[in-house]
């Protein structure tokens, strides 16, 4: 299963299931199925390749190249990435997850469009920043976090140290002044990453779109 999939589900079901009136960005709905669909896709041009994304969308290489030459196209694109980025930050947020899943969500991160890991890191490493310093002031005061603000803290370190080590970026001295941070105040929490293999990720992920998603002949 993957987790970044369950959106792209999610969301093209919601499409099928719209009504007539209906709007996008305050325009009338005027997508055919397939092109919200390849509009969806775009959150994976980091691992698929526009002819994977044509393919898995029912349309032709030919079509999805026009297609990304029209402005209302290319504005859904953008417009679906936000939704999708805001989507992921909230569930990151919001929900623990094993450590084997921080390693998975980390690696469909690091596989995603380059300006949608964008939208997802730049707000939640901001925010691990704010914590890391507060969680410093506290230390020196003999306190940590508050139980809310710990739980959020552990959540955004698990994940950036899971996508720090599977691919290091320049974050990476932040992160590790946060983690230092973290094991002075929960001891032995951060030590242990349990990181999914690499290898096939993108050949993985193709095979799993092409059997969970289901095209409308005619759309």
């Amino acid at each position: 299963m993957y987790f970044t999939a369950e959106w792209v589900e999610a969301a093209l079901e919601r499409y099928r299931r719209r009504q007539p009136e209906d709007t996008i960005m305050g325009k009338r709905v005027v997508f055919p199925e397939r092109h919200y669909l390849a509009a969806l896709l775009h959150i994976y041009t980091g691992s698929l390749s526009l002819e994977d994304i044509a393919r898995l969308s029912g349309l032709s290489p030919e079509e999805l190249l026009f297609q990304r030459t029209q402005v209302d196209f290319m504005s859904l694109v953008d417009y679906l990435r936000t939704r999708f980025s805001e989507w992921f930050r909230e569930h990151l947020l919001l929900r623990d997850f094993e450590p084997a899943e921080y390693g998975r969500l980390a690696l469909e991160y690091i596989h995603l469009e380059e300006q949608v890991q964008s939208q997802i890191k730049i707000p939640l490493l901001n925010q691990l920043k704010n914590l890391c310093y507060e969680l410093e002031d506290r230390l020196s005061g003999g306190k940590r976090l508050a139980p809310y603000d710990e739980a959020l803290f552990r959540r955004l370190l698990l994940f950036f140290l899971s996508s720090e080590a599977l691919r290091p970026t320049l974050s990476s001295r932040l992160v590790n002044r946060a983690r230092e941070a973290g094991e002075k105040a929960y001891p032995g929490e951060f030590v242990r990453l349990e990181l999914p293999e690499r290898e096939g990720f993108s050949e993985g992920l193709f095979r799993y779109l092409r059997e969970c998603l289901s095209h409308e002949e005619g759309a």
